[in-house]
């Protein structure tokens, strides 16, 4: 009988090398137990890891990948789509994991392809607005605005004379 997918009726005997699972032959009830274990440490490791990335959310932004702080998850980039599936926009997930506005949630990679992509087409020429001129709220309170928490995790390590910030981790 070819295994074309996992069915609950199958022995978690089977189910076990096809979910990453250790196999122990013979007993369905050990094996079972093996692989709670093995999803418990596995699950116990991705909370580790995404407490440390939520203490420096730039952690969780690397050359090829960036990591959802919510699931875990490692993508390109983070959509709106993928956000949404948490019940979260782009703005709330900066806000919430302490991002800058304009942090893009892309890899670094894929910002320097969009970002080599707008100087070649002349986007930065088009773009003729400046923030606090064209909001006068911001003209008024003098360019003050709430400071995220990787823009204080920068400043911090500029002031401790770090020469690239957040990358010696």
């Amino acid at each position: 009988m070819p295994m074309t997918g996992t069915t609950p009726s199958l022995p978690i005997r089977m189910l076990a090398p096809r979910i990453g699972g250790p196999v122990i032959p013979g007993d369905p009830g050990r094996a079972a137990a093996a692989v709670r274990r093995a999803d418990m440490l596995a699950g116990s490791v991705m909370r580790l890891t995404l407490a440390g990335l939520r203490a420096d959310p730039r952690q969780a932004v690397q050359q090829d990948a960036i990591r959802c702080l919510v699931c875990g998850g490692v993508f390109r980039q983070l959509t709106n789509t993928h956000l949404r599936g948490h019940g979260l926009s782009a703005d709330e997930y900066k806000r919430r994991f302490g991002y800058n506005r304009g942090r893009p949630l892309m890899c670094r990679a894929l910002h320097r392809l969009y970002a080599d992509r707008a100087v070649k087409s002349g986007l930065a020429s088009r773009i003729r607005q400046r923030p606090i001129l064209v909001r006068p709220e911001l003209r008024r309170r003098g360019g003050a605005r709430t400071i995220a928490l990787e823009e204080l995790l920068t400043r911090r390590e500029a002031r401790r004379g770090l020469r690239e910030p957040h990358a010696a981790l």
